[in-house]
């Protein structure tokens, strides 16, 4: 039984990363062959101490459909993406394609409008390329660039369209592949940690220790939409209403600099240390000194795997009202949300996770409504009977 995962990128860092390494971990301990081709990949993949067969394909269609002549998979998983979409579309003829689907699939890649951190809910169209320069939602100022980005996820969207089954990592996610006019029918929503919704994974929650300077941990790439700049304004915050605290920053990416220098302008220097990129089995001892977790992402982040990391190493965590991060509520405690880009209820959410009673989230917190999330694999298995009878026979 041979499942072939088709991905744009593959590396040391980001949830799809780690959610292809688990689910292909996942995949050998149920007896099911999977091989992941990526058009990208960076060899520092140390994701644990079991190596996944990863193999770097250029832009050759000829090139993938003779690995799928090789290979003979029963069944393709395209991690989407817009470099792959094509390459989806391509090697539907070779097997079922099955999509999961990690991030939004606007031009944009974020739905964030960055003149005033509001998050979209237009549906791609035309009236992007309007919102990519007045509502500033683009990046780049070039209007070929906008152009193109408009034609990539007009791609992606097709391929999705033509899928068997589309999977989301969160019903906030479900939701905006909805608003792509992706078939509902054909979306499920599914436990991208593989924890199957059981709380009895997650050890209890560890409380600050004493007097000591609070210490706080951020875990992910470093970009504008991941919002490390609320977390150093909420920071200084904290600070200036007489609380010790300090913060580490783990991870790397292009806003890098401009965050050390709002460190700087905001009187940080002791108290904020960037670590740069730790590989992803390194982690751990970050979390294992930090007090707890905050994930101040203001684009609609999907369902941030930090969220179960921290958990299962007994951390609270405190997030933003954005996407699918306050959904984890409904599946762990020691989760607690703060208004969506909102600094000084960010520095009150932190505080009280600090000092809260760790067997509950605060009573005023109200936890979205409990969907229930397929187990990926289980759900693949009902697309090619076959499969499924292979897999029980293990």
């Amino acid at each position: 039984m041979n499942i072939l995962q088709i991905a744009d990128h593959f590396g040391p860092t980001g949830g799809l990363e780690r959610f292809i390494y688990e689910f292909t971990i996942r995949l050998g301990e149920r007896g099911i062959f999977s091989k992941v081709a990526v058009m990208e990949l960076d060899g520092r993949h140390d994701w644990g101490e079991t190596r996944i067969d990863v193999s770097l394909l250029p832009r050759d269609k000829e090139a993938w459909e003779a690995m799928a002549e090789r290979f003979r998979p029963d069944l393709i998983v395209w991690h989407a993406g817009p470099e792959t979409a094509g390459i989806a579309e391509l090697l539907s003829a070779y097997a079922p394609v099955a999509a999961t689907v990690h991030r939004p699939l606007c031009p944009s890649g974020a739905r964030l409008f960055r003149d005033a951190d509001e998050i979209c809910v237009h549906p791609t169209g035309a009236g992007c390329l309007f919102r990519w320069y007045a509502r500033k939602c683009g990046t780049n100022v070039s209007p070929l660039e906008a152009l193109r980005a408009l034609k990539r996820s007009g791609g992606l969207i097709g391929a999705l369209r033509g899928c068997g089954r589309v999977y989301a990592v969160s019903r906030s996610m479900s939701d905006f592949l909805a608003l792509e006019g992706i078939d509902p029918g054909r979306l499920c929503v599914i436990d991208n940690s593989f924890d199957d919704n059981d709380m009895a994974v997650y050890p209890p929650l560890q409380r600050r220790r004493g007097e000591e300077e609070l210490e706080l941990l951020y875990v992910g790439r470093i970009n504008y939409t991941k919002g490390v700049q609320y977390l150093l304004r909420a920071v200084r915050r904290l600070l200036d209403d007489g609380h010790r605290v300090r913060a580490t920053i783990v991870g790397d990416g292009w806003f890098t600099g401009k965050m050390r220098e709002l460190a700087l302008e905001l009187g940080l220097q002791r108290e904020v240390v960037f670590t740069g990129h730790v590989n992803g089995s390194a982690i751990d001892a970050y979390y294992d000194r930090a007090d707890l977790l905050v994930v101040p992402s203001v684009w609609p982040e999907p369902a941030g795997l930090v969220v179960p990391e921290a958990r299962r190493r007994g951390k609270p965590v405190v997030v933003f009202d954005a996407g699918g991060l306050s959904e984890w509520q409904a599946y762990m405690d020691g989760v607690y949300t703060a208004k969506h880009a909102d600094i000084q209820d960010l520095a009150e959410t932190i505080l009280a996770a600090s000092k809260g009673d760790f067997s509950r989230e605060p009573a005023s917190q109200v936890k979205p409504i409990a969907v229930k999330r397929a187990n990926l694999i289980e759900d693949l298995l009902t697309i090619n009977p076959t499969l499924g009878k292979e897999a029980a026979g293990k």
